[in-house]
Protein backbone atom coordinates (compact mmCIF):
# COMPACT_ATOMS: atom_id res chain seq x y z
CA UNK A 1 0.00 0.00 0.00
CA UNK A 2 1.28 3.46 -0.92
CA UNK A 3 2.30 5.59 2.09
CA UNK A 4 -0.06 8.56 2.35
CA UNK A 5 0.97 11.09 5.00
CA UNK A 6 -1.31 13.67 6.59
CA UNK A 7 0.99 16.50 5.50
CA UNK A 8 3.47 17.05 2.68
CA UNK A 9 6.07 19.68 3.59
CA UNK A 10 7.70 21.22 0.53
CA UNK A 11 11.09 22.83 1.11
CA UNK A 12 12.92 24.30 -1.90
CA UNK A 13 16.66 24.58 -1.30
CA UNK A 14 19.49 26.53 -2.87
CA UNK A 15 22.79 26.50 -1.00
CA UNK A 16 21.21 25.90 2.41
CA UNK A 17 23.86 23.46 3.64
CA UNK A 18 24.24 25.41 6.91
CA UNK A 19 20.52 25.25 7.62
CA UNK A 20 18.91 22.15 6.16
CA UNK A 21 19.87 19.67 8.89
CA UNK A 22 18.44 21.94 11.60
CA UNK A 23 15.23 22.37 9.59
CA UNK A 24 14.70 18.65 8.98
CA UNK A 25 15.54 17.66 12.56
CA UNK A 26 13.17 20.25 14.01
CA UNK A 27 10.36 19.20 11.72
CA UNK A 28 10.90 15.55 12.71
CA UNK A 29 10.96 16.37 16.44
CA UNK A 30 7.95 18.67 16.52
CA UNK A 31 5.31 17.54 14.03
CA UNK A 32 2.61 15.43 15.72
CA UNK A 33 1.00 14.14 12.53
CA UNK A 34 2.29 11.86 9.78
CA UNK A 35 4.31 13.78 7.22
CA UNK A 36 6.77 13.68 4.39
CA UNK A 37 9.46 16.26 3.65
CA UNK A 38 10.07 17.03 -0.01
CA UNK A 39 13.44 18.74 -0.46
CA UNK A 40 13.46 20.21 -3.96
CA UNK A 41 16.81 21.22 -5.44
CA UNK A 42 17.95 22.76 -8.73
CA UNK A 43 21.53 21.54 -9.05
CA UNK A 44 23.43 18.38 -8.16
CA UNK A 45 26.38 20.63 -7.34
CA UNK A 46 24.49 22.27 -4.47
CA UNK A 47 26.22 20.99 -1.27
CA UNK A 48 22.78 20.84 0.39
CA UNK A 49 22.05 17.72 -1.66
CA UNK A 50 24.83 15.65 -0.09
CA UNK A 51 23.77 16.64 3.42
CA UNK A 52 20.18 15.58 2.75
CA UNK A 53 21.37 12.24 1.35
CA UNK A 54 23.15 11.56 4.66
CA UNK A 55 20.12 12.58 6.71
CA UNK A 56 17.87 10.31 4.64
CA UNK A 57 19.70 7.27 6.01
CA UNK A 58 18.13 7.89 9.43
CA UNK A 59 14.97 9.82 8.55
CA UNK A 60 13.17 7.83 5.89
CA UNK A 61 10.20 10.10 5.16
CA UNK A 62 12.42 12.56 3.29
CA UNK A 63 12.28 12.76 -0.49
CA UNK A 64 15.11 14.46 -2.34
CA UNK A 65 13.70 15.62 -5.66
CA UNK A 66 15.44 17.26 -8.61
CA UNK A 67 13.56 20.27 -9.94
CA UNK A 68 13.30 19.54 -13.65
CA UNK A 69 10.63 22.20 -14.28
CA UNK A 70 13.20 25.01 -14.58
CA UNK A 71 15.43 26.97 -12.21
CA UNK A 72 14.00 28.95 -9.32
CA UNK A 73 11.77 28.74 -6.26
CA UNK A 74 8.48 28.90 -8.15
CA UNK A 75 9.28 25.92 -10.35
CA UNK A 76 10.61 24.05 -7.32
CA UNK A 77 7.30 24.63 -5.53
CA UNK A 78 5.34 23.44 -8.57
CA UNK A 79 7.49 20.30 -8.71
CA UNK A 80 6.80 19.73 -5.03
CA UNK A 81 3.05 20.13 -5.54
CA UNK A 82 3.08 17.48 -8.25
CA UNK A 83 5.17 15.00 -6.23
CA UNK A 84 3.39 15.40 -2.89
CA UNK A 85 1.40 12.41 -1.57
CA UNK A 86 -0.43 14.17 1.26
CA UNK A 87 -3.88 15.73 1.04
CA UNK A 88 -2.50 18.81 2.79
CA UNK A 89 0.56 20.72 1.56
CA UNK A 90 2.83 23.19 3.34
CA UNK A 91 5.38 25.48 1.73
CA UNK A 92 8.29 26.03 4.10
CA UNK A 93 11.61 27.84 3.85
CA UNK A 94 14.79 25.82 4.41
CA UNK A 95 16.66 28.69 6.08
CA UNK A 96 15.44 28.29 9.72
CA UNK A 97 13.14 31.33 9.49
CA UNK A 98 9.83 29.40 9.63
CA UNK A 99 8.73 27.75 12.88
CA UNK A 100 8.02 24.01 12.37
CA UNK A 101 5.83 23.86 15.49
CA UNK A 102 3.30 26.13 13.78
CA UNK A 103 2.47 23.27 11.40
CA UNK A 104 0.62 21.48 14.22
CA UNK A 105 -1.62 24.49 14.85
CA UNK A 106 -2.20 24.84 11.11
CA UNK A 107 -3.25 21.22 10.70
CA UNK A 108 -5.69 21.49 13.62
CA UNK A 109 -7.47 24.21 11.62
CA UNK A 110 -7.61 21.85 8.64
CA UNK A 111 -9.33 19.29 10.87
CA UNK A 112 -11.88 21.97 11.79
CA UNK A 113 -12.82 22.36 8.13
CA UNK A 114 -10.62 25.21 6.88
CA UNK A 115 -9.04 25.00 3.43
CA UNK A 116 -6.18 27.50 3.64
CA UNK A 117 -4.17 28.33 6.75
CA UNK A 118 -2.00 31.44 6.92
CA UNK A 119 0.57 31.72 9.70
CA UNK A 120 0.88 35.35 10.80
CA UNK A 121 3.85 37.12 12.32
CA UNK A 122 1.68 40.15 13.04
CA UNK A 123 -1.41 38.68 14.74
CA UNK A 124 -1.77 38.35 18.52
CA UNK A 125 0.80 35.80 19.65
CA UNK A 126 2.95 36.27 16.55
CA UNK A 127 6.39 37.77 16.63
CA UNK A 128 9.34 38.75 14.44
CA UNK A 129 12.94 38.42 15.60
CA UNK A 130 15.53 40.15 13.48
CA UNK A 131 16.46 43.42 11.91
CA UNK A 132 13.77 45.69 10.52
CA UNK A 133 13.89 46.61 6.86
CA UNK A 134 11.82 48.14 4.09
CA UNK A 135 10.71 44.61 3.22
CA UNK A 136 9.40 43.94 6.74
CA UNK A 137 7.70 47.35 6.90
CA UNK A 138 5.89 46.78 3.59
CA UNK A 139 4.96 43.24 4.61
CA UNK A 140 3.41 44.47 7.85
CA UNK A 141 1.59 47.32 6.10
CA UNK A 142 0.15 44.91 3.56
CA UNK A 143 -0.90 42.54 6.35
CA UNK A 144 -2.66 45.22 8.38
CA UNK A 145 -4.66 46.38 5.37
CA UNK A 146 -5.53 42.93 3.95
CA UNK A 147 -8.64 42.14 6.06
CA UNK A 148 -10.12 45.59 5.38
CA UNK A 149 -9.24 46.16 1.74
CA UNK A 150 -9.26 42.60 0.39
CA UNK A 151 -11.60 41.03 2.96
CA UNK A 152 -9.22 38.11 3.50
CA UNK A 153 -8.91 37.05 7.16
CA UNK A 154 -5.13 37.19 7.50
CA UNK A 155 -2.69 39.83 8.65
CA UNK A 156 0.28 38.28 6.82
CA UNK A 157 -0.76 37.82 3.20
CA UNK A 158 2.72 37.99 1.64
CA UNK A 159 4.34 35.38 3.91
CA UNK A 160 5.07 32.30 1.79
CA UNK A 161 4.80 29.85 4.74
CA UNK A 162 1.24 28.56 4.22
CA UNK A 163 -0.88 25.40 4.28
CA UNK A 164 -3.38 24.34 1.61
CA UNK A 165 -5.63 21.39 1.06
CA UNK A 166 -4.45 19.74 -2.13
CA UNK A 167 -7.95 20.07 -3.64
CA UNK A 168 -7.59 23.86 -3.41
CA UNK A 169 -4.31 23.81 -5.32
CA UNK A 170 -5.80 21.52 -7.95
CA UNK A 171 -8.49 24.13 -8.62
CA UNK A 172 -6.20 27.14 -8.93
CA UNK A 173 -3.85 27.90 -11.80
CA UNK A 174 -0.61 29.56 -10.72
CA UNK A 175 0.11 32.51 -13.00
CA UNK A 176 3.02 34.02 -11.07
CA UNK A 177 6.24 34.17 -13.08
CA UNK A 178 8.73 35.24 -10.46
CA UNK A 179 9.02 33.65 -7.06
CA UNK A 180 7.65 34.07 -3.58
CA UNK A 181 4.60 36.09 -4.61
CA UNK A 182 2.93 32.83 -5.65
CA UNK A 183 1.65 32.37 -2.07
CA UNK A 184 -0.11 35.73 -2.17
CA UNK A 185 -1.66 34.79 -5.51
CA UNK A 186 -2.91 31.44 -4.19
CA UNK A 187 -4.55 32.92 -1.09
CA UNK A 188 -6.26 35.70 -3.07
CA UNK A 189 -7.60 33.27 -5.66
CA UNK A 190 -8.73 30.83 -2.96
CA UNK A 191 -10.65 33.64 -1.25
CA UNK A 192 -12.32 34.65 -4.51
CA UNK A 193 -13.37 31.01 -4.97
CA UNK A 194 -14.96 31.05 -1.47
CA UNK A 195 -12.57 28.62 0.21
CA UNK A 196 -12.42 28.86 4.00
CA UNK A 197 -9.33 30.75 5.15
CA UNK A 198 -7.98 31.45 8.62
CA UNK A 199 -4.71 32.35 10.30
CA UNK A 200 -2.64 31.16 13.25
CA UNK A 201 0.12 33.11 15.02
CA UNK A 202 3.73 32.17 14.37
CA UNK A 203 7.22 33.26 15.36
CA UNK A 204 9.65 34.18 12.59
CA UNK A 205 13.40 34.52 13.07
CA UNK A 206 15.68 36.14 10.54
CA UNK A 207 18.28 33.79 9.09
CA UNK A 208 21.61 33.41 10.87
CA UNK A 209 23.42 31.57 8.09
CA UNK A 210 23.54 31.99 4.35
CA UNK A 211 22.18 34.71 2.13
CA UNK A 212 18.52 35.47 1.49
CA UNK A 213 17.24 34.77 -2.04
CA UNK A 214 14.56 37.47 -1.69
CA UNK A 215 15.20 40.52 -3.91
CA UNK A 216 12.71 43.24 -3.02
CA UNK A 217 13.41 45.46 -6.03
CA UNK A 218 12.62 42.57 -8.40
CA UNK A 219 9.58 41.14 -6.62
CA UNK A 220 7.79 44.21 -5.20
CA UNK A 221 5.93 44.97 -8.49
CA UNK A 222 4.66 41.37 -8.54
CA UNK A 223 3.28 41.63 -5.00
CA UNK A 224 1.57 44.89 -5.93
CA UNK A 225 0.09 43.27 -9.04
CA UNK A 226 -1.59 40.50 -7.04
CA UNK A 227 -2.78 42.93 -4.38
CA UNK A 228 -4.53 44.99 -7.05
CA UNK A 229 -5.86 41.75 -8.56
CA UNK A 230 -7.39 40.99 -5.18
CA UNK A 231 -9.02 44.43 -4.91
CA UNK A 232 -10.55 44.14 -8.38
CA UNK A 233 -11.66 40.58 -7.66
CA UNK A 234 -13.31 41.54 -4.38
CA UNK A 235 -15.20 44.43 -6.01
CA UNK A 236 -16.42 42.07 -8.75
CA UNK A 237 -17.42 39.51 -6.13
CA UNK A 238 -19.40 42.08 -4.13
CA UNK A 239 -21.08 43.34 -7.29
CA UNK A 240 -22.12 39.83 -8.33
CA UNK A 241 -23.49 39.25 -4.84
CA UNK A 242 -25.67 42.36 -5.10
CA UNK A 243 -26.93 41.26 -8.51
CA UNK A 244 -27.80 37.80 -7.17
CA UNK A 245 -29.70 39.29 -4.23
CA UNK A 246 -31.60 41.60 -6.57
CA UNK A 247 -32.64 38.66 -8.77
CA UNK A 248 -33.75 36.70 -5.71
CA UNK A 249 -35.98 39.56 -4.50
CA UNK A 250 -37.49 40.04 -7.94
Amino acid sequence: MMYKPDISIIAPVKYESENIEWVINNISKNIKYTFEILVIYDSEYDPTVQIVKKIKKNIHNIKLIKNDYGQGVLNAIKKGFDCAKGNVLVMMAADRTDNPRTINAMYKKILLGYDVICPSRYSKGGRVYGKTSIKSFLSKLSGISTPYILGIPTSDLTYSFKMFKKDVLNNIQIQSKGGFEFAEELVIKAFLKNYKICEVPTIWKDRSYGKSKFLLINWLPRYIYWYIYGIVGRISKLFRGKQDRSKTRS
